[in-house]
């Protein structure tokens, strides 16, 4: 049987990742490459020799359970550090550990965690308690000197030991851990690197699956991690950080608040209007990796906020039109559009009592975006799957203006009839709308025929 002395020398000299990894992309120097390169082959050996160590031990003392977690949960998840064959050794090793006692997390979490962070505390964190400072630790210019030394950043498997604990803590747990969970998340959440800020964002978001809307509150929490992420518009990690950013903030202002009240609806009409309208709109109009990222959070935020969308519809049916309009200037993406219609439909279904003001511009963009993909020889599967979200699209239309404008039958009607052939499977199936084709003289583009009809739905 390996002695407990052993197995501390392995893991603490073995598994100890290179802090090469933080910058590996970055790295140049053959050398240093070829070094990494050998570390990690070594490091999956070490892990194959503890599974089977571990395999073959009795019972493992507590100090010693927490030191073999810290080490090979590094190796559970995505790193450059990392090998398939030495995750799934790391998971058989963390396996015997899939319902971890609270003890073992918190020994995981206050000896091996928490000392990295120990020499640069966040500024608005009591490391002692998790809870938000009356002020800033260290003045006004505090969060200065906290940026000038992270030494927490020479840990690049940190992010992935964190994850760990907190898929593993249960409900009960998590308050007796709040003090140890909180400062590292807030630490890669307030970073000025965005990579750190999305792991950060995806840990906040474990956290809010765990903490009760009441502790959340009671440590000023709520107002922490309510700071959207939505400023770094301009990296390689932007689309990512905008889908994780909205999604948190959602489940944040779903914990925290109640349905129907002042706060819910003054919180998402911050996200929608300030962080995505306001601010990725205006200063991303040029990304649009970054828009079709914030398009994609569309549903879910309106579907949320509801008839309160209506506010923003000249903002949101412009921005969401605009990617299916065949245009030079227009180089939208198939998923781009896609992701544009699925909103524009979940927009429609959310503001159908305002949204007949709005028929022709929403109509023209479908019909277009149909005519142009219908003149493209190669039928993909993104273009089908727009094609149905498009037909999808001319239904929740014609439901929604069905009362508030029952001319709208009359329009689809007519559009239909200037070319059965090309817009019968688009408008066929709707209801009221019948099989009439009729030719109109001069006219040889669909464009042109679409335009000559839209005139009545303006």
């Amino acid at each position: 049987m390996v002695q407990n002395e052993e197995f501390k020398t392995v893991a603490a000299s073995e598994l100890r990742i290179p802090k090469e990894f933080t910058e590996y992309e970055d790295v140049v120097e053959a050398e240093v490459i070829v070094r990494l390169e050998q570390w990690k082959q070594h490091a999956c050996g070490i892990l194959s020799t503890l599974r089977e160590q571990v395999r073959a031990r009795g019972p493992i003392p507590l100090r010693d359970q927490a030191e073999l977690v810290y080490y090979t949960a590094q190796f559970d998840g995505d790193g450059p550090w990392t090998l398939g064959h030495s995750r799934e050794a790391a998971q058989e090793v963390l396996s015997l550990f899939d319902k971890p006692r609270v003890e073992l997390l918190e020994c995981v979490l206050r000896d091996f965690v928490k000392p990295i962070f120990a020499s640069n505390p966040h500024p608005h964190i009591n490391v002692d308690t998790g809870r938000k400072l009356p002020r800033t630790a260290g003045g006004p210019l505090g969060h200065l000197d906290y940026f000038e030394e992270q030494g927490w950043k020479s840990h690049p498997g940190l992010y992935n030991v964190l994850s760990w604990c907190l898929r593993h803590v249960d409900d009960r747990a998590v308050e007796r851990l709040w003090h140890l969970f909180v400062p590292p998340i807030m630490t890669y959440l307030d970073d000025y690197k965005a990579p750190y800020k999305l792991q950060g964002v995806r840990l906040a978001s474990q956290l809010l699956q765990r903490a009760p809307p009441e502790l959340l509150r009671r440590t000023g929490m709520d107002v922490l991690l309510s700071a959207t992420c939505l400023n770094f518009l301009h990296e390689q990690e932007t689309p990512d950080l905008i889908r994780a950013s909205v999604s948190a903030h959602l489940q944040l202002i779903n914990v925290t608040t109640v349905v129907g009240s002042a706060t819910r609806f003054d919180q998402l009409c911050s996200l929608l209007g300030e962080s995505i309208i306001g601010n990725i709109w205006i200063y991303a109009s040029r990304e649009p990796e970054a828009l079709e990222a914030s398009v994609d959070c569309i549903p879910d935020v309106v579907g949320t906020l509801g008839i309160g969308s209506a506010r923003y519809l000249k903002a949101l049916i412009p921005q969401l039109v605009f990617p299916l309009l065949p245009a030079p200037e227009n180089g939208a993406s198939a998923s781009y559009k896609l992701s544009s219609i699925r909103a524009l439909r979940s927009v429609i279904q959310n503001c159908e009592p305002r949204i007949h003001k709005w028929r022709g511009a929403i109509l023209e963009a479908i019909l277009k975006c149909w005519v142009d993909i219908a003149d493209g020889s190669v039928d993909s599967a993104e273009t089908s799957a727009l094609k149905n979200e498009l037909r999808a699209a001319c239904t929740t239309l014609a439901q929604a203006c069905h009362d508030s404008a029952p001319q709208i039958t009359a329009e689809l009607q007519s559009i239909q009839s200037l070319d059965y052939h090309l817009f019968g499977p688009l408008l066929a199936d709707l209801p009221g709308c019948k099989r009439i084709q009729y030719h109109v003289n001069g006219l040889t583009s669909p464009i042109e025929r679409v335009n000559l009809a839209l005139p009545g739905c303006a």
